[in-house]
């Protein structure tokens, strides 16, 4: 009884119709996406019967209002299901390589944020293939242009994933990723940090009060002079040690909002893009910004 449900989870799974506003690169994908070709069997040799496994309960939590019920009433899985992959799949061509593993927010009770946060991600997430797949033939074009061979170019390779920080009762957060790698690697990421008891995004100002920009410059400072002071290969551009090297940087890192996240301890996390406080060998930087007393959000301990 339980095979015939999951067969027929899988089918209205495969169903599902493709929306014609996707570009015609991810369109591609998904029709061929059921199809196990070579090189997509590289990607998944090591963890195909864990991601079976996962696919499968995506499926059917997807698909299944029955099981998605059940699931909701198990407290570590019902917290798990709530952001889920729903597409994945890999395109590969002569210029580019892409791997997506797209997720959707679900089973949260609010139906409207659901629909609003989804439709974000699928949105911004297929613009961002839209550009790399145009930087992406850019490259592979100047490549053949300057004297070499189509058949020894490097595909671009851009992944798309998400990583669960925090889920509870009352705060879901994620960061959403797009890793892109030609000369050099470059990530841009996307929080989405959510009170589920109102259905609000929450803001840095919501959690840091008015001034949280000079809250997050005084602790990001204090934290990298006690990094550098106890470690000597930790480099940033700003700091005590920056300015005794006289290190010129000509725009003001802390002019612009950092992407943030809550994590299991019920701490506030900044993140800061790769190159903007720090050299590249840094990657992307994180610090922990204490929380004042009288925040807007009352309790963030879990």
């Amino acid at each position: 009884m339980m095979h015939e449900s999951w067969e027929q989870a899988k089918a209205r799974y495969e169903e599902i119709p493709i929306p014609e506003e996707l570009s015609a690169t991810v369109q591609a994908a998904l029709r061929t996406g059921s199809r196990q070709s070579a090189r997509r069997r590289r990607w998944l040799r090591g963890g195909l019967a864990g991601l079976a496994a996962c696919l499968c309960f995506c499926v059917l939590v997807n698909s299944t209002p029955a099981f998605a019920a059940a699931v909701a009433d198990i407290p570590v899985l019902g917290m798990l299901a709530r952001v889920v992959s729903v597409e994945q799949y890999v395109v590969h061509d002569a210029y580019q390589y892409i791997q997506v593993d797209l997720p959707a927010l679900e089973n949260t009770g609010n139906t409207a944020l659901e629909q609003r946060i989804n439709t974000e991600i699928r949105t911004r997430i297929h613009q961002v293939l839209d550009e790399a797949e145009a930087r992406a033939k850019e490259t592979q074009e100047a490549y053949v242009a300057t004297g070499g061979s189509e058949a020894d170019f490097i595909p671009v390779d851009v992944t798309v994933d998400y990583e669960i920080k925090r889920s509870d009762e009352r705060y879901l957060s994620f960061l959403l990723s797009v890793c892109e790698v030609r000369a050099n690697a470059y990530t841009q990421l996307y929080a989405y940090n959510i009170d589920l008891t109102t259905g609000r995004q929450l803001s840095l100002p919501d959690l840091l009060g008015p001034d949280y920009r000079k809250t997050i410059r005084d602790a990001v400072l204090a934290e990298i002079d006690r990094r550098t002071q106890s470690d000597p290969d930790q480099m940033y551009f700003v700091g005590s040690a920056a300015e005794e090297n006289d290190t010129d940087w000509a725009d003001d890192p802390f002019s612009a909002d950092p992407q943030f996240y809550l994590n299991s301890d019920g701490q506030l996390v900044v993140v800061y893009e790769k190159y903007a406080i720090a050299p590249g060998y840094m990657g992307q930087p994180e610090f922990v910004i204490p929380l004042p007393e009288g925040s807007d959000v009352s309790d963030l301990t879990p």
